[in-house]
C-alpha cells in the first residue's frame, strides 16, 4: 500500500515514520521540503512537488494546520490523485471547514473520510494516537492497514465527514480545560512553598487521575515546555469550539475563561511552546 503524507509537522512527521517502520511505501511532502527531506529513510521518501505526492497514493493523509490549508493542498492536488485513491482529513478544522472540504469531495468524486487525532508528538511517533472518525464505512475498511498502523484506537462516530469533528472539538475543550487546571494547582502550590508534586502523588491512581495532568503537571513543574501540542493550534481548536457554542446557543463563559489564559500565554511568547506553558499565566 503506498501512503502520502501531507504535511510534516509534529503529527505528520511521526504519522509518516510509523507507517514507514511498518512496512508501507511512504512519500512525504511539506511546503517547506526540508522538512520533508529530513525524515527520509527506508520506505520514506520526500516530494518536492504537490501533484507528484500524490499520484502514486493508494492513501493520502492530511495533516495540515487549519481549514485554508486542506483546501489548498486538496485544490492544487486532487486531479494529480488516482481515482479509487481514499482521502484522510486528519487536521481539526472545525464544523465549517470540515463542510466545505466535504463538499469539495462530493463535487469531484473524491473517496474522504476524517480522522481527528487525539494524542501529541509521543503518541505519534509510537502507533498509540486515538482517532476520531466520520465518514462511510467502507472507506475505513480500505484504509483499514493503514489506521491500524499509526493507531491503538479508532471510534467511528457516523456516516459523514464532520461526524468526527464535533467529537474532536469537546475532546479539545476538555484537554485545553484540564491542562489549565493541572497547571494551576502546581503553581498555587509552588506559591506557598509547597512541592507541587504532592499534587501529582495524591491523585496517582485515583478517581481524579489523569495520564494528561502528570504529563503536563511535570512538563510545569520542571518548566520544559517542549512543545507537543502547540499553544497556537490549540487556540485555533478552541477558536473553533467557540463558534460551534455560539452557532446553537450554547453557554461559553468557562471556555472562554480558559481561552484568555491562552492568549496570554501566547503573549508571553509561548505560542509554538507545549499548552503546559499556560503555567506562565499563573505566574
Amino acid at each position: 500500500m503506498n501512503i502520502t503524507v501531507l504535511g510534516t509537522g509534529i503529527m505528520g512527521g511521526g504519522i509518516a515514520t510509523v507507517a514507514a517502520s511498518k512496512g508501507f511505501s511512504v512519500t512525504a511532502w511539506n511546503r517547506t521540503v526540508e522538512r520533508a527531506q529530513a525524515l527520509e529513510g527506508p520506505g520514506l521518501k520526500a516530494e518536492a512537488e504537490l501533484a507528484a505526492a500524490v499520484s502514486n497514493a493508494d492513501v493520502i493523509a492530511i495533516v495540515v494546520f487549519d481549514a485554508a490549508s486542506v483546501m489548498d493542498v486538496l485544490e492544487r492536488s486532487y486531479q494529480a490523485a488516482p481515482a479509487d485513491a481514499v482521502w484522510i482529513q486528519m487536521s481539526t478544522i472545525g464544523t465549517e471547514g470540515s463542510g466545505e472540504v466535504r463538499e469539495f469531495a462530493e463535487a469531484h468524486d473524491l473517496h474522504l473520510i476524517e480522522t481527528m487525532m487525539m494524542g501529541s508528538k509521543d503518541q505519534a511517533n509510537s502507533s498509540q494516537l486515538i482517532l476520531i472518525g466520520g465518514g462511510e464505512q467502507t472507506l475505513f475498511e480500505q484504509a483499514a492497514p493503514f489506521l491500524d498502523a499509526i493507531s491503538k484506537k479508532l471510534v467511528h462516530c457516523g456516516p459523514q465527514v464532520g461526524d468526527g469533528t464535533a467529537v474532536k472539538l469537546a475532546c479539545n475543550l476538555w484537554l485545553g480545560c484540564i491542562t489549565a487546571a493541572a497547571c494551576q494547582s502546581v503553581k498555587v502550590l509552588e506559591r506557598q512553598n509547597v512541592d507541587p508534586q504532592l499534587f501529582l502523588d495524591v491523585i496517582a491512581g485515583g478517581t481524579s487521575d489523569s495520564p494528561y495532568a502528570h504529563i503536563k503537571g511535570g512538563k510545569a513543574i520542571t518548566k520544559d515546555y517542549s512543545p507537543q501540542f502547540e499553544v497556537s493550534a490549540l487556540e485555533k481548536d478552541l477558536g473553533l469550539m467557540k463558534a460551534v457554542m455560539d452557532s446553537v446557543g450554547f453557554r461559553n463563559d468557562l471556555l472562554s475563561l480558559v481561552m484568555d489564559l491562552y492568549a496570554q500565554t501566547d503573549d508571553k511568547g509561548h505560542a509554538h511552546d507545549d499548552i503546559s506553558a499556560v503555567a506562565t499565566s499563573f505566574e
